[in-house]
């Protein structure tokens, strides 16, 4: 059954109404009509000022936008669906990063849902040297990616250290398009001892039933007039949020103490927006954004760094216990700032280490290697536009 056909059996769950139910006003190419079925390209060039221009309101609901354009439901006849519901979130059919790194073969856009656990290395196993397995007890994060990321990566030969190598040989940074969309989904597997938490969306997959812990959300909004400036500039190019299941064990501590940019909207504008989407009773308003992040510091100065990220797939950020977010007195997580830093040195044709910098970087910014080697940012590296899974995965 083609994307297309499974789509128009599942009209019930994505036709738009005729007319937005909230957030009109200075924004309106971004929230008026049809905002749920543009192009990713076109919605994130139209949404640009409400994301970098806009206060963190406005960020928020553009947050929840995004939330629910990814999470646009189709039929899963095969597997059973989230929760049982037969339908799973458009992002599960996407291509992982198994599908993007691990083979030749093109990814089928049309094809059905899939039902096996296709987990990235984790960030703190990386950190640590190690290299992460598919668990079926451990936490998974699996990141997936749309067709215009795709498309960017495979097309452009950022698959493989030996293109990446030939890629670099010819250009001095790389600049994915605008309306790319970069996911991660964080899972963990349902037992007798873990069991699901109420509320909790759920998929059974082929290993087990997990429950869906949150989603990172980055998009390419615009570029920057220099790409090559990734490092330094507070010029915002990307959109950050990650949303968060609301009674994973110290969130709302998390959010109200150490996440620096974030806006509590009002119930009835978040449920205006999941049911224009369709999405209302699903049970996606158990989850809402921990915050949202477009640059490395408060308001560009330098000052203050933004913190970011979510309890889980972040746990290694917190202090004094990273397995007690309720009690953390730290959070050393920004998404921008982590992602900033990947980067590739044509002369020697390594990546750069692994870090979790806040705040904005300089030239002199270095890390360890495996080898026991200090790399420094500045001397030779060249931006993969905050893409870590081009360093993470090209073998």
């Amino acid at each position: 059954m083609t994307r297309s056909t499974k789509l128009m059996l599942t009209a019930t769950f994505i036709a738009v109404p005729a007319l937005t139910a909230f957030g009109q006003g200075s924004y309106g190419t971004c929230t008026d009509e049809g905002w749920l079925t543009k192009s990713d390209a076109a919605f994130a060039a139209d949404c640009a000022a409400m994301a970098f221009d806009g206060g963190l309101e406005e960020r928020q609901s553009l947050a929840w936008m995004f939330f629910a354009r990814v999470n646009q439901l189709i039929e899963d006849a095969d597997n059973g669906g989230m929760s049982g519901s037969g339908h799973v979130p458009e992002w599960m059919a996407w291509p992982t990063d198994p599908d993007t790194f691990g083979t030749t073969k093109p990814f089928d856009f049309e094809a059905a849902p899939r039902s096996d656990l296709r987990p990235s290395a984790e960030k703190k196993d990386i950190e640590a040297g190690r290299v992460a397995t598919a668990d079926p007890d451990g936490a998974n994060e699996e990141v997936t990616r749309n067709k215009i990321s795709y498309d960017y990566l495979v097309q452009r030969g950022l698959t493989t250290k030996l293109d990446v190598a030939a890629y670099f040989a010819q250009n001095d940074y790389v600049d994915m398009p605008v309306g790319t969309i970069e996911l991660k989904a964080s899972w963990l597997q349902v037992t007798e001892g873990s069991p699901v938490p109420d509320g909790a969306l759920t998929f059974k997959f082929d290993t087990g039933e997990y429950w869906w812990r949150g989603l990172h959300i980055m998009v390419k909004m615009q570029s920057l007039a220099n790409p090559g400036d990734t490092f330094y500039t507070e010029d915002p190019s990307w959109f950050w949020t990650t949303f968060e299941f609301s009674d994973n064990p110290g969130v709302a501590h998390v959010r109200d103490t150490l996440i620096t940019q974030r806006a509590e909207l009002p119930e009835a504008e978040i449920a205006a927006i999941l049911s224009e989407a369709d999405l209302a009773g699903f049970g996606f308003d158990s989850y809402a954004p921990n915050g949202t992040q477009i640059r490395f510091t408060v308001d560009g100065t330098g000052d203050t760094p933004v913190i970011l990220g979510h309890t889980d797939m972040e746990d290694f950020a917190g202090s004094p216990n990273t397995a007690q977010p309720q009690y953390w007195t730290g959070f050393e997580a920004s998404c921008h700032s982590c992602h900033a830093t990947a980067a590739y040195n044509p002369q020697t044709r390594a990546f750069f280490p692994f870090s979790v910098p806040t705040g904005a970087l300089h030239s002199g910014y270095n890390m360890t290697d495996k080898t026991g080697e200090v790399r420094y940012l500045g001397q030779g590296y060249k931006p993969l536009d905050f893409m870590w899974p081009i360093a993470f995965q090209t073998r």
